[in-house]
């Protein structure tokens, strides 16, 4: 049984590669036999038609310009208004200087001289003496203040203010209090009253 498979497949082989050599064959011959396409049309002529040749555009006509129109003449001319150049004369102003800027002296007015500025310092007429603080009498503690206040022309006092004070903040407020109470008769030059500051030292002292 194997002998006879055997031999079926050496057949079946042989008829295999036939048919394949078979078919090749063929197909080389028909590849050879075929001719070739060729282009054997006689060539044909080609017409140019040629264009006719536009005619340019006229030119625009050139546009008049017209003439300015020439402005009416006025009959009279306006009167333009002149500026007023009439003042007062310079001879009329008068100026009226104080003579103490002349002099050196301080000017008068509102300002406040100092001592050295004066004729005549001002003296004190009323002295309300100050209050001695309960607490520094208790723990016998003396100072000192010193302060700076205004006197006016009429010799009353304003503007008091604290320079300095020994001990700090014990005897301030008494010295507040007290001397705006006080009477001077006022600082003078040429005889005239004017205001002045003045800066004097209050002592506190305890006595037996």
């Amino acid at each position: 049984m194997s002998f006879h498979r055997g031999m079926r497949f050496v057949v079946v082989l042989v008829v295999a590669i036939v048919l394949n050599a078979g078919l090749l064959a063929t197909a080389a011959l028909m590849t050879s036999e075929r001719p070739l396409a060729q282009d054997i049309s006689e060539p044909q002529a080609v017409s140019l038609i040629r264009l006719k040749e536009t005619a340019p555009p006229p030119p625009e006509p050139e546009r008049e310009i017209p003439e300015p129109e020439e402005k009416p003449q006025l009959d009279f001319m306006p009167e333009l208004a002149s500026p007023n150049l009439s003042g007062p004369d310079p001879m009329d102003i008068q100026i009226s200087l104080d003579p103490d800027l002349f002099t050196g002296r301080p000017t008068r007015g509102d300002f406040i001289f100092n001592s050295d500025d004066l004729d005549q310092p001002p003296r004190q007429m009323v002295r309300t003496n100050p209050v001695y603080p309960y607490r520094a009498r208790q723990r016998g503690i003396d100072g000192e203040v010193k302060v700076k206040l205004l006197v006016r022309a009429d010799g009353t006092v304003a503007n008091v203010t604290i320079l300095d004070s020994r001990p700090k903040g014990v005897f301030d407020a008494a010295v507040e209090k007290a001397v705006p109470r006080w009477k001077f008769s006022p600082g003078r030059i040429d005889g005239k009253a004017v205001p002045s500051w003045v800066v004097t030292t209050v002592t506190f002292v305890l006595t037996n």
